[in-house]
């Protein structure tokens, strides 16, 4: 401790020198910070105004482009255009970001690189953007950048308008001259603005630069008061300080040479070792209390590292080699530290070591990060060489330092053969399009044009010759400075995944039985040649093939008999078309052709060669010949006609009339022929029924049927459920116009469905209203839904879900759909008898009414059809019928009801003939069902329609 405490003065002494520079450090300190702040800000305006250098060239850029791209339809120039706009978007997005009260840095950070703007600007170009608020100089450069954005948008909103009429087209239309001109009013909107910002950051440059002057003049003024008094004080002083000076000399001049943490001081010739105190608080132990003879070193210094700092010890003191060792020494609680020490020693005269000092500095964190950057080496390393990619790492040349087993095994050389060597040298890449070659990205990015660079669709050659499709990914490595010290590349072998997507595209686009084009590919190419014939027109033709004989085929010899006549059929059509022609199948059985570029004379006689020549067609299936014919509908679409609905709707309108007439022919549409407008009104019917159904456009009526016989309670209300159809405009249509085309496509058992549903919903309603308002309500049902096994399970799913009781429910089905469908009606009749459900025979007399299918059918009520009933007054046949009906109705225990009861008369005459039940005119009109007014409102209906006839009503 002594000599610590000879020179407890000179400390005093220190810091009253301390106590003098205080002042003059200050100023210093000041000094420094305005010069740091002036440079900073005026980098901070010279980088908004390099921005809106940057940002009105690209504007400019992206005008030009826009420009060009409209005269020259190049997609190169509209991503030019792209790419030059981006940079003032880029800056709007960072200034919206800087404006929210907590902004995203790091989407500021991409807006204005995207802008152009340096990594090292950003940051200021952040804060003077905040204080901007409270700067006047700033506020008016602000406003002039968020006017800007507004005409920016707009140039974007344009060049996607200008895109869209490029691409359909439209290039030289007045659409695009008017864009263009909004274009020129934009680009000179946006010369003042441009102006205005540059001139009011480079006022705020200016005046901000005047500002800083002045007070680093007068920070330097004061800085030459404090050096003046400074100096004075240190002249009256020097002399009383030169001595202490010279005593500390020594001491402080050994120990911080060897030393910036704990100081060791070794008297040699006494053998005692000085401590400091840092040095026994890193060890844990109390003031003095670590021993001072030079052997109880190895009281603390680990075992295993003694002998390797006595020997450096020994070393600098007997060969003076440079004291500079590390070991680990053992704190006072077991733990182990880091150390490093340093040292020198004082010789005498003779050249002896008298005293040594140095330095002891804890380095325990930086072995551990050495530790567990070896960790990371290593982990990076088997990751490296373990990945499926190959990874190439390159100094800042691009010359390659490293390649994984990956990359050995893609180039077929070994790495100590591809160390040193430039990449481009062993990796040559091409474009897809021909053997051009890709892109330098590793040059662009060692250049520092781009950190990182993705790129696809390149190949390079294998040692075969073959080609090896890959993604290439490279980034550059900096250093702590930002320079680019060498980059990453990542290859990664695409291959396979390119083959295997070729393959789905091709399956997605391909019938997988045979080969040729599905139906979606073939509607969308020939969706295209109508788009370009509507601004170019082409005569092309489209045939619709539907195979005659195919069912005879499929059911006789199975499907795989007719998956090969399919094949087979394929491949002839294929062989007898264009290359230029496009063939698919459209589903089943059925075929399309587009005959490109081929007028109607022409395409009518090469479809009578393709229906000969299948017609021809011998197909051979376990020993047995069939020949197959097919019909064929051609239409060629007039110029301007676009729609593929329309154009595949002909074409298979033609088709059906083709296989209606007799089949194995081919017919042309035309918008005269009967048949075709027919059928084609059919179609348009279906088109509607489905969007109905969609849309929820029906309504549900009732009319009453009353009870003749006086036997029967006037409680026993019945009334029939009737079915109406709104259209566009909100007016009814009568089932008579939409049911028979429901009944041709198949739409049936779903307009069946929503009856249901919507009946029992209205039910439930009625009955929860006013229970006794109606015993018996009358549903029809179709033939299709007869013959649907899923139908019955349908009306118990409603039945429970609205809870509506079954024996309360008659459902009508008509005389010929029940004799058509015979086995299925009884069983679907006898089902829900057992769960007490009520049927009727509709249309009684006017099918094939045979009693004795009568007989096998569990129905309770017998409709007489209204043909009869309308009559029987004036004609004796028809009341003998309507009464032969009745009494064998009543003698097979069922009970009647006349339809068409259209007067009193009639429903006397009906009543003296003992029918039990009438439902007409006389009896009450249609009426909406609970719900019905409502739907009727939803769609419009403004006005009813006077009830047609009974048999119009009744589905």
């Amino acid at each position: 401790m002594r000599p610590i405490l000879r020179h407890i003065p000179d400390a005093m002494e220190g810091r009253r020198t301390a106590a003098l520079l205080l002042p003059f450090a200050f100023v210093v300190i000041i000094l420094i910070f305005l010069t740091a702040l002036s440079l900073g800000v005026q980098s901070n305006l010279r980088a908004y105004i390099g921005g809106e250098s940057s940002w009105a060239k690209a504007e400019k850029d992206a005008v030009l482009a826009l420009n060009a791209y409209a005269s020259s339809g190049s997609e190169q120039d509209f991503r030019r255009f792209l790419d030059k706009l981006s940079v003032p978007l880029g800056v709007r997005i960072a200034r919206l970001e800087m404006n929210k009260a907590t902004p995203d840095h790091e989407i500021v950070k991409r807006g204005l690189m995207a802008g152009g703007a340096a990594e090292q600007d950003i940051g200021g170009i952040r804060r003077l953007y905040g204080a901007s608020k409270y700067l006047p100089l700033m506020r008016r450069g602000i406003e002039y950048w968020e006017q800007s954005d507004g005409y920016i948008l707009q140039l974007r909103d344009i060049g996607d308008q200008l895109r869209s009429l490029v691409l359909t087209g439209q290039r030289d239309s007045p659409a695009t001259r008017s864009l263009l001109v909004r274009v020129r009013a934009i680009d000179e909107a946006l010369g003042p603005i441009e102006d205005g910002f540059s001139r009011s950051f480079v006022h705020a440059f200016r005046r901000t630069t005047v500002a800083l002057i002045s007070m680093l003049v007068f920070s330097a003024l004061m800085l030459l008061a404090a050096c003046a008094m400074f100096v004075h004080r240190s002249l009256a002083r020097g002399n009383q300080l030169q001595a202490k000076l010279i005593k500390s000399e020594e001491r402080l001049s050994l120990g911080f040479r060897g030393s910036n943490a704990g100081l060791w001081d070794w008297d040699i010739v006494q053998d005692r070792i000085y401590y400091s105190d840092w040095i026994s608080e890193l060890l844990g132990y109390e003031r003095n209390a670590l021993t001072r003879a030079s052997d109880a070193i190895a009281e603390f210094v680990h075992p295993e590292d003694v002998e390797q700092v006595r020997n450096a010890l020994r070393g600098h003191l007997k060969e003076n080699h440079v004291f500079d060792v590390e070991f680990r020494v053992k704190a006072f609680g077991g733990s182990l530290i880091w150390c490093k020490t340093r040292g020198q020693a004082i010789r005498d005269k003779r050249g002896y070591a008298t005293r040594m000092v140095g330095s002891l500095l804890d380095i325990t964190d930086r072995k551990h990060a050495e530790a567990d950057a070896h960790v990371e080496h290593e982990l990076a390393q088997v990751t490296l060489a373990s990945i499926a990619e190959a990874v190439i790492r390159t100094d800042d040349a691009g010359r390659i330092t490293y390649c994984n087993r990956v990359a050995e095994r893609m180039f077929r050389r070994v790495s100590a053969d591809m160390l040193m060597l430039p990449f481009s040298e062993i990796c040559r890449t091409f474009n897809q399009d021909g053997d051009a070659p890709a892109p330098d990205a590793l040059e662009r990015v060692l250049r520092s044009e781009r950190s990182a660079e993705t790129t696809t669709d390149i190949y390079l050659r294998g040692p075969a010759n073959e080609k090896i499709w890959v993604e290439r990914s490279v980034a550059a490595m900096h250093d702590a400075q930002a320079r680019v010290i060498g980059s990453v590349i990542v290859l990664r072998d695409v291959t396979e995944k390119r083959k295997h997507a070729a393959q789905l595209s091709y399956k997605a686009t391909h019938d997988e039985l045979t080969g040729i084009l599905n139906r979606g590919e073939f509607e969308r190419r020939l969706s295209t040649l109508l788009d370009q014939s509507a601004s170019a027109y082409s005569e092309h033709a489209v045939l619709f093939l539907d195979l005659d004989q195919f069912k005879i085929v499929n059911d006789t010899c199975g499907h795989a008999a007719g998956d090969d006549l399919l094949r087979s059929i394929s491949a002839t059509l294929m062989r007898g078309l264009r290359s230029a022609d496009i063939l698919g199948r459209l589903g089943g059985d059925e075929f399309g052709i587009v005959l490109t570029h081929c007028a109607s004379t022409q395409a009518l006689r090469i479809a009578e060669e393709i229906r000969r020549t299948i017609a021809e067609l011998g197909f051979v299936w376990a020993n047995r010949t069939f020949f197959t014919g097919v019909s064929v509908g051609l239409f060629t679409p007039p110029p301007g006609m676009r729609s593929l609905k329309d154009v595949m709707k002909a074409a298979d309108i033609a088709c059906y009339i083709a296989k209606e007439s007799g089949k194995n022919q081919v017919q042309v549409f035309s918008r005269d022929d009967e048949a075709l407008c027919a059928r084609h009104n059919e179609m348009e019917w279906v088109e509607r029924l489905k969007s109905a159904i969609r849309r929820d456009q029906f309504c549900l009526y009732t009319q009453k049927v009353v009870a003749l016989g006086e036997a029967r309670p006037a409680s026993d209300k019945h009334v029939e459920i009737l079915l109406r159809m709104l259209d566009d405009d909100g007016q009814l249509i009568e089932p008579v116009a939409f049911i028979p085309s429901a009944e041709r496509f198949g739409l049936m058992p779903e307009i069946d469905r929503w009856v249901i549903k919507n009946a029992f919903s209205a039910l439930a309603e009625v009955m929860a209203a006013d229970p006794g308002s109606i015993h018996t309500w009358a549903i029809n049902l179709s033939g299709a839904s007869i013959g649907d096994d899923r139908f019955l399970a349908y009306i118990i799913e409603q039945q429970q879900m609205f809870g509506v009781p079954l024996s309360s429910v008659v459902f009508e089905i008509t005389e010929t759909a029940a004799i058509t469908n015979f086995t299925k009606a009884a069983a679907l009749i006898s089902r829900l008898h057992e769960l007490d459900c009520r049927f009727a025979l509709d249309d009684f007399g006017a099918g094939m009414s045979s009693f004795t299918y009568l007989k096998h059918l569990s129905v309770d009520f017998l409709k007489i059809d209204g043909s009869f009933v309308k009559e029987i007054l004036d004609n004796p046949s028809d009341k003998a019928i309507v009464e032969s009906i009745n009494q064998i109705g009543h003698a097979l225990g069922k009970m009647t009801i006349a339809e068409f009861a259209e007067s009193d008369e009639i429903v006397a005459c009906l009543k003296s003939l003992g029918v039990d039940y009438a439902q007409g005119y006389a009896i009450g009109h249609p009426e909406p069902l609970l719900g019905a007014r409502a739907a009727q409102q939803r769609h419009g209906v403004t006005r009813s329609i006077a009830p047609a006839p009974l048999a119009t009503w009744v589905r």
